[in-house]
């Protein structure tokens, strides 16, 4: 049961090589280094045989205040770590990115028809929530409903992509049955139903029939009640006074039973604590950002694991259009030409990983389908003052390399740039940003905030750096980031910066609407293109994810895309029994 990755937060800097393992795994078992670092087939990493019984507390880092992992607020590490214990979900992504079907929850599930374009779904017969109330066409028809911006316009979904083409969605065979017809083709169809609500808790917080209804269960119910329901191997017993969740075993789960006990999410907001709190045995698992002291910290540790990967988040710069200094194109390319990818690497991430590169791309990660190099021709990050004061010269600008002034006689203003209190590797990076617009004669102020999203939807920013995810549903992960707002909006979904093009909002429906994904992709890569010339948004490199567990756990490894908690039911005890 996976989700993927919405936030991550960031690196900091030091020095610490670390050679890291690829993200898709290739041939032969589990390797583990003199250090302690997992290497291997990444779905089979850290395979073993385990025992029956024990407790595995494993480390979440953000206090849950929303409950709904569909809800835009809802979509946090923590919640999305808990999510994929509890809720199914029709397909999984396993640690080297490949979609398979849940067949715990699913005995079949397939395009039957391309005219109109029909999905049909059967569930197994065994398949029930935790209070015994089968899983059924029901959820199916709920979470449609409730993700659907036709039926629920105030439901604050964190992505309706899919769900606002589906026409019906309708159960036979007593709800085992479910058959989805669309009214347009809907390329990433398989990134649907994954995960879904149950229908029946839904109904407990009123009546889901009308669009009221159905935003007070979206928006309130499933948000702020603690879950009682699941339909994983566990499910919760208590949230407790200090913010953590303590799991046991879901007594109706319906796959086969968990080696574990009980599974405790504690919550430890400090990362620099979390190594610590696993080398005094107080925690299990953490999974922090590789921040370089943290993983040499973990690296010393003799009875540990660690596993160091690319991730499937990109780390960006943000540019907000809703500035009125940042409207003109030229400036937003002066910026993008004085800026060093390679330098900002090479003085950060790069002081722990040599093999990270700038990524070229705004939609597609390094090295999967699609990938091509969008942003070059437009010299992205080159790092060259020159050339970005001849574009500003050329534009009109007086003043450059003192004060910047615009071509309409006013100065430019200084630019601030919001950077989330104790992110060290983002203070950094947005020193060096101040550094290289310098000798442009822009001025930057560094101002900390104690939440990012928070503060960039206030407004009050020019520029941040910040986190997308990708997924293997490519079309549908970049509908959020880049479809433009309606109009009078200017922060809608994850499109944090208000970008709007009207040919990449008509590629992004044909790619969603292709039926094929190399017809998708090709939208996709000319969509990319029209972005990277708009300079909004500077791509700088793919982000690493680092687990690290005590050695005497078996069976937990990662999975960027869809969170190490895919397969708790096999985690276990080494020697337990």
């Amino acid at each position: 049961m996976a989700f993927r990755r919405t936030y991550t937060l960031a690196l900091t800097t030091s020095a610490l090589a670390l050679l890291l393992a690829a993200c898709a795994g290739g041939g032969g078992g589990t390797t583990t280094t003199g250090d302690g670092r997992v290497t291997g087939d990444v779905n089979t990493a850290n395979t073993a045989t385990v025992g029956t019984g024990g407790t595995v507390t494993y480390t979440i880092t953000y206090p849950i205040s929303n409950w709904n992992v569909l809800n835009t607020g809802g979509a946090t590490y923590s919640v999305i770590d808990i999510s994929s214990v509890l809720l199914p979900g029709v397909f999984m992504i396993r640690p080297d990115g490949s979609v398979v079907r849940n067949e715990t929850l699913v005995t079949s599930a397939e395009k039957v028809s391309d005219s109109p374009q029909t999905i049909k779904y059967t569930i197994d017969p065994k398949a029930v929530w935790s209070d015994g109330q089968p899983i059924s066409a029901d959820d199916f028809v709920y979470t449609w409903r409730a993700l659907d911006p036709r039926q629920c316009q105030k439901c604050q979904a964190g992505n309706t992509a899919g769900y606002d083409r589906i026409t019906s969605v309708t159960g036979s065979d007593q709800g085992r049955t479910v058959t989805v017809v669309f009214d347009r083709p809907y390329v990433d169809w398989r990134a649907l139903f994954s995960p879904f609500l149950p229908a029946h808790v839904a109904k407990t917080y009123g009546p889901i029939d009308t669009a009221a209804g159905l935003e007070k269960s979206f928006n309130e119910g499933f948000a702020t009640s603690v879950p009682k329901f699941s339909a994983g191997p566990f499910r919760i017993q208590e949230f407790t006074a200090d913010g953590s969740v303590v799991m046991v075993r879901n007594e109706k789960w319906f796959g086969k039973p968990p080696n574990l006990d009980k599974l405790v999410f504690r919550l430890i907001t400090d990362v620099s604590q979390q190594p610590t709190s696993l080398a005094n045995e107080e925690v299990d698992v953490i999974y922090p950002n590789p921040q370089v002291d943290i993983v040499q910290q973990v690296d010393e540790l003799p009875a540990v694991r660690y596993q160091v990967s690319p991730s499937a988040s990109v780390h960006q710069i943000w540019l907000n259009l809703n500035a009125p200094a940042l409207k003109d194109v030229a400036l937003r390319k002066a910026i993008f030409q004085a800026v060093s990818v390679q330098d900002l690497i090479d003085k950060t991430i790069g002081q722990f990983d040599d093999t990270a590169q700038p990524l070229r791309s705004h939609m597609f990660l390094s090295g999967a389908p699609g990938y091509t190099d969008t942003v070059s021709e437009f010299e992205y990050g080159i790092g060259d003052a020159g050339k970005a004061r001849k574009t500003l010269e050329d534009a009109g600008y007086t003043g450059v390399g003192s004060k910047l002034v615009a071509p309409d006689g006013k100065a430019v203003p200084t630019l601030r740039f919001a950077v989330q209190a104790g992110d060290k590797l983002r203070a950094s990076e947005a020193q060096l940003v101040k550094a290289a617009l310098a000798p442009l004669g822009v001025e930057v102020q560094v101002a900390t905030v104690s939440n990012t999203v928070e503060a960039v939807q206030e407004g009050n920013w020019a520029m941040t750096v910040g986190t997308v995810s990708q997924s293997p549903f490519t079309a549908t992960s970049n509908i959020p980031y880049y479809l433009s707002c309606e109009e009078g909006v200017t922060f809608c979904r994850f499109n944090l910066n208000n970008y709007g093009n009207p040919q990449v909002d008509t590629l992004l429906d044909e790619a969603l609407s292709a039926t094929s994904t190399q017809t998708a992709t090709k939208k996709l890569q000319e969509a990319d293109k029209i972005v990277s010339s708009d300079y909004a948004v500077l791509p700088l490199y793919q982000n690493r994810s680092f687990l690290a567990y005590d050695a005497k756990l078996g069976n937990i490894r990662e999975n960027s895309l869809g969170f190490p908690t895919y397969n708790t039911e096999q985690w276990g005890l080494l020697g337990e029994s």
